[in-house]
């Protein structure tokens, strides 16, 4: 630009940011109980939200509401959820309500959260550099392996899989423990071998993330200090599947301002087996002295008959919160129960059923979910399905950067972003292959473990030594000259730049060959690189990796959604098909034996309800094929939850009038004949469970067959268990 004679030429001036007029409509279109919530002052809340009472609209008011009525700068502000996709939802709903001042809030996942606090900190992380990178189940799954053949551990010994759920399990609970005989002796040490070869490659897990946040806010001060001092209001959703980990995490940050804000429902937490902790949200007020509780009981989803419904089965359990849900919608159609002769004609029902609904136009096929307990019943309800020409979709399948065409290429951009990574090394030193054959392999390895190097660095250390055959060495140089190439991209070119070259260099797509579909997955990834523009590589991979399956998105398609229960969450259609509601499958058989594993089947059967607008139908088998033979079944002892004047019973035979009824023309073993027999049990008594075996009565809380009796097994040891699930 050329200067106009005589005037002054300022330099350019940073621009400002012009924030958006206050809205005035933070409690706008709230209920009394919704404004109560959101309209909190000072001190930690707990929201009890029940299905479709609007919790997301809640949580993100309540954000709007504190920077546009309190003021609170959006810098001190966090909030935390399970999904990207819960997060975005927030984001955005706040931002219709605030505007420009959500910008500054820190919004997103424990995960992500975590990864943000860990990169910022990462010079108090002994070990690691910024570079580090997010190891997922697969790339688990092959350091335990390889952590395993260094110690001499056999696959006789211990399974991978099931060595990576113990970790799990202990990292979940927040107390990284073993028991004290060789079994648990032989986990320590892997686990604690697992952990160093982890920081040697400059990576973590997933529970690392959270392990590590922890650890940094409890053992550094400055650390805690700054992050207490910061966020003067935090609010968490889902409170009810929080971990213990999570649980710190959400209690420490919080400490200092006390304005813990906190939605969730007891009666919706179905993932103790992967570490939720209902005790979390059951004892919130005794962890936060002095903390409120709001009830969110008005749905806008349900009928009041699936209401109905959904609150007698919730009534059931002892451990809870006392919640009423209600609603002004409609009372709706009564719930159907259908007892099929076996799976295969329970399959048939649902396609005659659905195809009904749809002809008579009321319904799409879009309207309809159906659910079950596991995965494995989805094969005879999908040949139902394709028999009576149904479309369908499963979802919840394989997530798209799970797909082995994204982690081959999402494993070299790890690899360009940290030369350390040896997993993601082994995954792509081959893919394409460049005849680079086992036995190479092998002494580069054993260069990388006795110089104490990572897999690439050791490639230049061959060539230095001549280590390895001229045709090894020209293999493995064409491999590293690429990743040195792509690197120096990275230094000065956006994440999208580097992932052109990759698939060029490596000739990615010609590998993939006929295989359209897969090579439009990786131009899909090219896509949304460059949909972010100038975002750097690492920025980048912290995207892709804290990506989950849950953040599914709608194909959109006209077609019946098929899911499991878990799957279903935080789902709703308008047709509800719960199917398999028989004994040992809800509940399932691994979780019926604990009066704690009863209890989260029967809020799973409580979710699988409560995801229905309109109608339901509930079904089970009277029969089952299994081992070549036709075996006697019998409905779900949930069934007898059910209010009567909510219910209608349905055969292929007849209309059924009441569960008497159905019970009488099922199989001659019924929960309820069960429910009897409890009621006789007597203090020293000998009993059998299906599980635990043989074992003796210690005692007795409560009448009839929903009593909790606690039991001395006899090599399972002490447990709690409702009567209804014993044999005399």
């Amino acid at each position: 630009m050329v200067p106009v004679v005589g005037v002054r030429v300022l330099p350019p001036q940073p621009k400002k940011t012009v924030l958006a007029p206050v809205p005035k409509n933070s409690l706008k279109g709230l209920n009394s109980s919704q404004t109560e919530a959101v309209s909190h002052g000072e001190g930690s809340l707990l929201v009890l939200a029940g299905p479709g009472s609007g919790k997301t609209r809640v949580i993100a008011h309540r954000i709007a509401y504190l920077l546009n009525d309190l003021s609170v700068p959006p810098g001190n502000i966090l909030a935390v959820t399970f999904t990207n996709k819960a997060a975005a939802e927030m984001k955005k709903r706040a931002g219709e309500l605030a505007g420009d001042r959500t910008s500054g809030i820190w919004i997103g996942t424990f995960h992500s959260i975590c990864l943000r606090i860990l990169k910022i900190e990462v010079d108090f992380l002994e070990g690691y550099t910024r570079d580090f990178v997010v190891y997922d189940q697969n790339d688990q799954l092959g350091l335990i392996k390889s952590c395993m053949k260094e110690l001499d551990y056999g696959e006789n010994l211990f399974s991978p899989k099931g060595v990576l759920s113990e970790f799990d399990a202990v990292e979940n609970r927040g107390d990284v423990s073993f028991r004290d005989d060789f079994y648990g002796r032989a986990m320590k040490e892997l686990y604690d071998f697992c952990k160093s070869e982890l920081i040697k490659r400059n990576a973590m897990t997933f529970n690392d993330l959270l392990r590590l946040a922890n650890k940094l806010l409890s053992e550094n001060e400055g650390v805690r200090s700054r992050y207490q001092d910061r966020f003067s209001h935090v609010l968490v959703d889902e409170y009810q599947d929080t971990n213990v980990a999570q649980y710190r995490f959400v209690k420490t940050l919080s400490q200092r301002h006390r304005n813990l804000f906190v939605v969730g429902d007891d009666s919706q937490s179905i993932y103790g087996w992967r570490g939720a902790n209902i005790n979390n949200i059951l004892n919130f007020e005794k962890d936060f002295p002095g903390a409120k509780v709001v009830k969110l009981e008005r749905n806008y989803r349900s009928t009041s008959t699936i209401l109905g419904i959904a609150n007698s089965v919730a009534s059931k359990n002892l451990g809870r919160k006392e919640k009423n849900l209600w609603t002004e919608n409609s009372e709706g159609e009564k719930a159907v129960v259908f007892r099929a002769g076996d799976n295969a004609d329970e399959a048939r029902f649902l396609a005659e059923r659905i195809s009904h609904l749809v002809k008579s136009g009321d319904f799409t096929w879009g309207d309809v979910g159906v659910f079950y307990r596991a995965n494995f019943q989805s094969r005879v309800i999908e040949e139902g399905l394709r028999a009576g020409r149904v479309p369908y979709r499963i979802v919840s399948g394989v997530g798209f950067y799970q797909r082995a065409e994204i982690k081959d290429v999402v494993a070299y951009l790890r690899l360009i972003q940290n030369p350390r990574d040896d997993v993601s090394f082994e995954r792509i030193v081959n893919v394409p292959p460049r005849k680079i054959g086992g036995a190479t392999l092998q002494k580069l390895r054993g260069v990388s473990e006795v110089g104490g190097l990572p897999l690439l660095e050791a490639i230049e250390y061959c060539q230095e030594q001549k280590l390895l055959s001229s045709r090894a060495l020209g293999a493995l140089s064409r491999f590293l000259d690429i990743v040195k190439e792509l690197r120096s991209t990275a230094e000065s070119q956006p994440a999208a730049e580097v992932i052109k070259g990759l698939v060029e260099r490596t000739g990615y797509l010609d590998y993939l060959g006929e295989d359209h579909q897969r090579a439009e997955n990786v131009k899909e990834l090219l896509n949304a690189a460059e949909g972010l523009g100038d975002m750097i590589l690492s920025d980048f991979l912290d995207l892709v990796l804290l990506a989950t399956d849950e953040d599914r998105e709608d194909s959109g398609e006209e077609k019946v959604s098929l899911m499991t229960i878990h799957a279903a969450k935080g789902l709703e259609f308008p047709v509800v098909f719960v199917v398999g509601v028989n004994e040992d499958l809800l509940p399932h058989y691994r979780s019926a034996g604990t009066l704690e594993g009863l209890e989260e089947e029967r809020r799973l059967f409580y979710v699988a309800i409560t995801r229905a607008k309109r109608l339901l139908y509930l079904s089970y088998a009277s029969q089952k094929v299994a081992s070549g033979g036709t075996y006697g079944a019998r409905g779900s002892v949930f069934l007898d939850d059910l209010p009567p004047e909510h219910v209608v019973y349905e055969s292929r035979k007849k209309k059924i009038s009441d569960r008497d009824s159905d019970r009488s023309a099922g199989s001659s073993s019924t929960p309820r004949e069960s429910r009897d027999e409890g009621r006789s049990l007597k203090l020293g008594q000998r009993v059998t469970h299906h599980i635990f075996g043989p074992g003796v009565i210690k005692r007795i809380n409560g009448k009839g067959g929903e009593a909790v009796v606690t039991v001395d097994f006899f090599g399972a040891g002490v447990k709690k268990i409702i009567a209804s699930y014993f044999t005399a």
